[in-house]
């Protein structure tokens, strides 16, 4: 089924929205002021927003206590973070602590060998903020070729990890989990009176393709269209800006739709 434009009205009941948040939340690195007015906007019309991340744990930990959001799925859907009323934080891992503590070790083993082989593919800056996965720098402090990124990623496949590709980094770690399995993790223990029916996601990489394949009401931000060929599952729906201006198109038509249903 071919990708359809982005609705003025969204036509979909939506109670939560997932979504990436480096080049779909953020334009250039920045989170533009529309975009953080629209997660506001989106609250009060009663959408809970729930970021799903490749990010570190230490970034997401800053995010849910300063941003207008009360969960924050990260490490690729290793852990969630949630918080209450009172702005206390827990966490929530998607492993036990033996599994995750014996990946850990694995993961670094193998990394001192991975980088005589691709030394100019360098740590990401907050790696030493990350508890489960490890991540590579392809175009955020530095410039990968896509060529070489996906060369990169599927030496650690080929290794026994898992390794994905966002349009900054390559996220690896160890576990039979991804994005969408800590999506429905936290669905199924801590919102299980939501159907996976009244939830959306939005995003722009092959990074996100698991949240493409487990939920039927998705969008790609326009900037997405340079991975399309790389998808196997796409998004169903096409914002027309990139970045956080894409998300926003999202926000308004989910505003607008939701009005028109209560109307």
């Amino acid at each position: 089924m071919s990708i359809q434009n982005l609705p003025d009205q969204w036509p979909h009941k939506t109670k939560i929205l997932f979504t990436d948040i480096d080049d779909t939340l953020t334009w250039e690195g920045q989170l533009p002021l529309e975009t953080y007015k629209a997660l506001y906007d989106l609250r009060n019309m009663s959408v809970k927003v729930v970021p799903v991340t490749g990010g570190s744990a230490g970034w997401a930990d800053c995010l849910i206590r300063t941003w207008p959001i009360d969960t924050i799925i990260t490490e690729n859907g290793s852990m969630w973070l949630s918080k209450d009323s009172s702005n206390k934080v827990t966490r929530h891992y998607y492993l036990d602590e033996t599994e995750r503590r014996n990946n850990w070790h694995k993961l670094n083993d193998l990394k001192q060998e991975f980088h005589s082989i691709f030394p100019d593919i360098p740590d990401t800056e907050d790696q030493n903020f990350r508890l489960t996965d490890i991540a590579f720098d392809i175009g955020q402090q530095v410039k990968v070729e896509r060529p070489l990124a996906l060369e990169a990623a599927n030496w650690w496949k080929m290794k026994g990890a898992l390794a994905r590709c966002s349009s900054i980094h390559i996220n690896v770690w160890m576990g039979a989990y991804d994005k969408a399995q800590g999506a429905l993790k936290w669905l199924q223990e801590e919102s299980a009176s939501v159907d996976q029916s009244e939830c959306a996601f939005i995003g722009d990489s092959p990074n996100d393709e698991a949240m493409f394949t487990h939920f039927d009401n998705t969008v790609g931000v326009a900037n997405i269209s340079a991975f399309l060929t790389d998808l196997k599952d796409q998004p169903k729906y096409l914002t027309n800006q990139k970045g956080g201006y894409g998300f926003v198109e999202l926000a308004n038509s989910m505003i607008t739709g939701r009005k028109e249903l209560n109307s």
